[in-house]
Formats: C-alpha cells, sequence, structure tokens
C-alpha cells in the first residue's frame, strides 16, 4: 500500500481513510505493507519513492500495489506486479483557490494523474465526477471511502458537549475542515451564524480540525448540523461520518454529496451563498431533531466497502500477472 497521507501523532487527521481502509482489508484477509511517501516534506520524496518502490515491492513478495492519490500511483508506475491506483478528489479535478477556480500548480499536476489512470491495471475513483474526467480509460469502478461505523455512532448531545468542554444551551454549528484552506469556504460559514445571530437565533459556530477521529465523533454529537460549504469535495469524510452520527447536515453541491444526502432527513444541498446556507440550515435547527443518517450511509460501512475494493484487486490479478 503506497500513500502520501498517513495519521501520526502530530497529524491524527492526515489520510485517517486511508488507515481504515487498510485496516478493514487486513481484517478481510490482506496482508499489507506500507511504503509512506511523505510528499508534505518535500516533492523530492515522490522521485525516491520512484526509485525505490520497484525493489520495496519485490522484497516484500507484493503481488500487487494499491497507491492512494495520484501523486502516489505516478511514483509506483515502476512496479512490476499489477497497480490499483485510487483518486480521491483534487488529483483529477484540481485544487480550487479562494475564488473556486483550480490552482495553476493542481491544473500542471491533472496530466499525469491521467496518464497514471491510463498505465494502471485498476482504478478507483470517490465519485461519477471523476469517473467523467477519465471516461476513456476502461474498468474505472466508484467506490466512495468507507465509514468506520463502530467510532461513529449517535450519542447523547449534552454528554458530548460536557467532553468537549462546550455550554450545553443553543445550537452548535460544526464545521469539520481546515478553516485556513480556501476550497473549505470557512467564510460561508461565518457568514450563516452571522445571518441566523442577526435573526435572534442563538446559534454558535464551532470548527473541528487536525484532531484524532474520536474528537470528531464527539463534536459530531454534540452539534446540531454539519456545514459543508466547500468549493470542491470528492466524496467527503466528514458528510458520511455525519450521517453515521445521525447529524444533519448543509452541503454544498460538491462532490457526491447530492447522493449522499438523497432522503437524509433533516439536511440539505443549498447553494452557495449565504442566504441560501443559513436558510437551509434554519430549516435543519426549525425541525429539532437528528437524522436518518446512518440507515441511508449503512452500505458504506468499512467492511462492505473493502469487499468491493478486494473484487478490483481481484480483477488486476487476473488482468495483470507481471507488468
Amino acid at each position: 500500500m503506497v500513500t502520501n497521507m498517513w495519521p501520526s501523532p502530530a497529524r491524527p487527521h492526515w489520510g485517517a481513510f486511508v488507515k481504515s481502509q487498510a485496516e478493514s482489508l487486513a481484517a478481510a484477509g490482506v496482508q499489507n505493507v506500507l511504503y509512506e511517501i511523505e510528499g508534505w516534506r518535500s516533492s523530492g520524496a515522490y522521485l525516491r519513492a520512484a526509485r525505490d518502490l520497484p525493489a520495496v515491492a519485490r522484497e516484500a513478495g507484493a503481488d500487487l500495489v494499491h497507491a492512494h492519490y495520484g501523486l502516489a500511483g505516478a511514483a509506483a508506475l515502476g512496479v512490476r506486479v499489477p497497480l490499483v491506483v485510487s483518486f480521491c478528489g483534487d488529483d483529477l479535478l484540481g485544487r480550487p483557490d479562494a475564488r473556486g477556480r483550480p490552482t495553476w500548480k493542481s491544473r500542471a499536476l491533472l496530466p499525469l494523474s491521467r496518464l497514471t489512470a491510463r498505465r494502471a491495471q485498476a482504478v478507483i475513483v470517490k465519485t461519477r465526477a471523476m469517473r467523467e474526467v477519465i471516461a476513456r480509460v476502461p474498468g474505472v469502478e466508484v467506490i466512495p471511502n468507507g465509514v468506520d461505523l463502530e467510532r461513529f455512532q449517535p450519542g447523547r448531545r449534552d454528554a458530548a458537549r460536557d467532553a468537549l468542554g462546550w455550554r450545553r444551551g443553543g445550537a452548535v454549528l460544526l464545521f469539520a475542515g481546515d478553516p485556513t484552506e480556501p476550497r473549505k469556504n470557512f467564510a460561508l460559514a461565518r457568514a450563516v451564524e452571522a445571518r441566523l445571530r442577526a435573526r435572534a437565533q442563538d446559534v454558535r459556530l464551532e470548527h473541528v480540525y487536525a484532531r484524532p477521529q474520536a474528537d470528531v465523533a464527539l463534536a459530531m454529537n454534540a452539534a446540531d448540523v454539519l456545514l459543508l460549504p466547500s468549493f470542491h469535495e470528492g466524496s467527503p469524510n466528514v458528510v458520511k461520518e455525519a450521517m453515521a452520527c445521525n447529524l444533519p447536515v448543509v452541503a454544498a453541491p460538491v462532490g457526491d454529496c447530492a447522493e449522499r444526502l438523497a432522503g437524509c432527513e433533516p439536511s440539505a444541498v443549498a447553494e452557495r451563498t449565504p442566504e441560501a446556507f443559513a436558510a437551509a440550515a434554519a430549516a435543519v435547527l426549525a425541525a429539532g431533531a437528528r437524522s436518518n443518517g446512518r440507515e441511508r450511509v449503512a452500505p458504506l460501512a468499512l467492511a462492505a466497502v473493502a469487499e468491493r475494493v478486494l473484487r478490483v484487486y481481484e480483477r488486476a490479478l487476473a488482468a495483470g500477472g507481471s507488468r
């Protein structure tokens, strides 16, 4: 398993979904050997990985290599066993800036991701929109990240607020992303808080980021609605995790949010404006209820997603042999 995202004590959130998938595959009988590319430290890590991975895979006796993220997949193109690449979002769609436009750097890397998709034995993407970007690549599977239903499950709101040190009164709008990351659009979440307060509603905005998943689950049980106003997402894990906690969600029409939230009530997909987002959040708060999200997201339990990934492995092995 090759990835440029893996949790550590200093970065417990970084690639938590990759680790969860690795653990669920191990539970299904896959022996995983991890190769982490610390590309966040230096771009040279990808060049070193491209040099080292063929020998690493050979010495591990690997049957196949599964790379997470386009750059990690490109670094693994030299391995001599079947290669499976999971694309995560901006590696195929670009990374938006504060105006919602893809940055020049992310645009420059898109051709490398498309080349990697063509060269891999099998490809996994998170959404149909990502599939359309590489429509000419055959056999691409759309498999969203799974959700840990044991970690993310409904709990008592007051107990969760007490554990976090939040006051019990009032409604909480939760922002579960990096407030400094332009594509996450924290400014819109703050605008929603301001508009609801202007209507004399007792609401406050809380944000949780770079925290262990246990803390994120607590925040989701302590909050009243999750706001996801992003300019761009693949298949946002926080939406599925909120659904697993029965936390209502108001999301922008990005990634697979509309598909995930179909039939999830109360929740909404709203136009990315302060007026529309505030109206949707107000409607959710007025309903005064938790959602039915857990039953809607149950098909994406980790074990179920692992079985789908295993079928991709089997097809890659059958088609691949030695590369």
